[in-house]
C-alpha cells in the first residue's frame, strides 16, 4: 500500500464524503503545508544511538557540547489541531491530524525529492545539551555546538566530521540563579555515563573548530547495530515491510549502543529516526522509513511545534525509559518536503545529568540546517 492509500485509510470516517481524489489529496497537502520553508536535515551524535560518525566524534571531543533550553509540548498534553483546510463544499474545517497522518504525508513528500549527486553527502547541524550546575544554587546551562559531516561517496576517500563548540550560558529563566551563583564562566559536570565517576569541564567561551576522519575503511555509519558503507545505504529496501525486516536484523533486545533492555518498537523508533536524520539514502527509502514509523505503537501527534532554531513543523513523540529517567523522543518534521528538522529529547521525570529539569524541558536536541550531495571538498581544521 503506498502512502496516499494509507493516508486515505487513516482519515477519520466523518471526512470520507464522496469527493474527487485530487481534492482529497489537496486537503491533506494544504493542512500539512503551513510550516515555514526551511533548509535541510541533521546528524546523529548523541547518547541514544549514533552512527560510526557519531562514535568517532564522541571519541575526539573533550566536552560533550550539545544543548537546549525552552520547552516542548509535554507528554500527555493535548494534541494540537492542524491548520484549517478547505472543504469540498467551499467552507473550511479543522483537520486534526494523527501521528500516522503526519508521517504518511512526509512519506509522500519524500517520494517527490530528487536523489541528487555529488562526491560528498554534506550535513550541517546545530545541537544543544542542557546541564544542571551550580554550587550555591542549582540552575540550568545550555551548551551549543555546530557540526559538519562530509561523507565521501568513494570508499577510498576519507569522510570527515568537523565540530565547533559555540559556548555555554544560562538557560532562559536561569539568569538570576546564575548571578546568585557568582556568574561563573566555567562549570564541572558529571561525565554522564552510568557507572563512570569522571567529570567534564565546560566553559562559557566558544572553541575553535576541530575534526577527524570518521570512516573505518568504507564504513561510515552504524545502522541497526552494524557498520555500513554509502553503497549499502544506497541499496536499502524501498518498501516499508522490507526495510523494517532489514533493520530488525540488528535487534537483540537492547539498545544499539547499550545493554539496556528495549522492546522492538522502541528500538525501531530510534534506529529509523537516525536513518531519517542524516544518512545518505534514496528518497524512496526515506519514504519507507516514515511508513515504518507510522506503523509503530505508542507514537503520538504533538501538532505544530517550533524547534530550537525557530523553525516550525509538525511534531510526533514516543516515550523512552532510560536508566537515568523517563523522557520523550520527539521528531519535528516539515511534511511538505519530508525533511526531518529536529530530533530532541524532552524530560518527563529526568535524572542523571538532567536531574532537576522540569517536565516538558527539551534537554537535548539536534537540528539539521543543510543536507545535500555536493562536489565541494571539506575544509578540514
Amino acid at each position: 500500500m503506498n502512502p496516499m492509500d494509507q493516508l486515505r485509510a487513516a482519515r477519520p470516517a466523518h471526512l470520507d464524503t464522496p469527493v474527487d481524489e485530487r481534492v482529497r489529496a489537496a486537503e491533506l497537502s494544504h493542512a500539512m503545508s503551513q510550516a515555514r520553508p526551511v533548509r535541510r536535515r541533521r546528524i546523529p551524535a548523541r547518547a541514544w544511538g549514533v552512527g560510526l560518525a557519531g562514535a568517532a566524534a564522541a571519541t575526539a571531543v573533550t566536552v560533550a557540547v550539545t544543548a537546549t533550553g525552552g520547552a516542548a509540548p509535554a507528554p500527555g498534553a493535548p494534541t494540537a489541531a492542524a491548520p484549517s483546510a478547505p472543504s469540498a463544499s467551499g467552507g473550511t474545517q479543522v483537520v486534526r491530524l494523527s501521528a500516522k497522518q503526519v508521517l504518511l504525508v512526509a512519506a509522500e513528500s519524500s517520494l517527490k525529492a530528487k536523489a541528487g549527486s555529488g562526491a560528498y553527502w554534506y550535513v550541517e547541524s546545530r545541537s544543544g545539551n542542557a546541564q544542571q550546575v551550580g554550587t550555591k544554587v542549582r540552575y540550568t546551562v545550555n551548551s551549543l555546538d555546530r557540526s559538519e559531516m562530509w561523507i565521501s561517496r568513494l570508499p577510498e576517500t576519507d569522510s570527515w566530521w568537523i565540530s565547533q563548540n559555540l559556548g555555554t550560558g544560562p538557560a532562559p529563566g536561569s539568569e538570576a540563579a546564575w548571578k546568585q551563583d557568582g556568574s561563573p564562566t566555567r562549570w564541572t559536570v558529571p561525565a554522564g555515563k552510568k557507572g563512570y565517576s569522571g567529570k567534564l569541564m565546560i566553559e562559557a567561551k566558544a572553541g575553535k573548530p576541530f575534526g577527524n576522519p570518521i570512516n573505518v575503511g568504507d564504513k561510515v555509519f552504524d545502522l541497526a547495530g552494524r557498520n555500513v558503507s554509502v553503497a549499502e545505504l544506497q541499496a536499502l529496501p524501498t518498501t516499508p515491510a522490507a526495510l523494517k525486516t532489514r533493520l530488525l536484523q540488528g535487534y537483540a533486545g537492547h539498545g544499539t549502543e547499550s545493554g539496556e533492555k528495549m522492546d522492538a518498537d522502541s528500538w525501531l523508533y530510534q534506529v529509523t529516526s537516525g536513518l531519517l536524520s542524516d544518512m545518505p539514502v534514496k528518497p524512496a527509502v526515506r519514504a519507507a522509513a516514515y511508513q515504518v514509523l507510522a506503523g509503530l505503537d505508542g507514537v503520538r501527534s504533538l501538532g505544530e511545534v517550533t524547534d530550537a532554531l525557530g523553525r516550525t513543523g509538525q511534531g510526533i513523540g514516543r516515550a523512552e525509559h532510560w536508566s537515568n529517567g523517563q523522557y520523550e523522543r520527539q521528531l519535528i518534521v516539515d511534511p511538505r518536503t519530508g525533511v526531518l528538522l529536529t530530533d530532541q529529547i524532552v524530560a518527563v521525570h529526568a535524572g542523571g545529568q538532567w536531574a532537576g529539569a522540569k517536565p516538558g524541558t527539551v534537554v537535548n536536541w539536534k537540528s539539521i540546517t543543510k543536507a545535500e550531495w555536493t562536489d565541494r571538498e571539506p575544509v578540514t581544521p
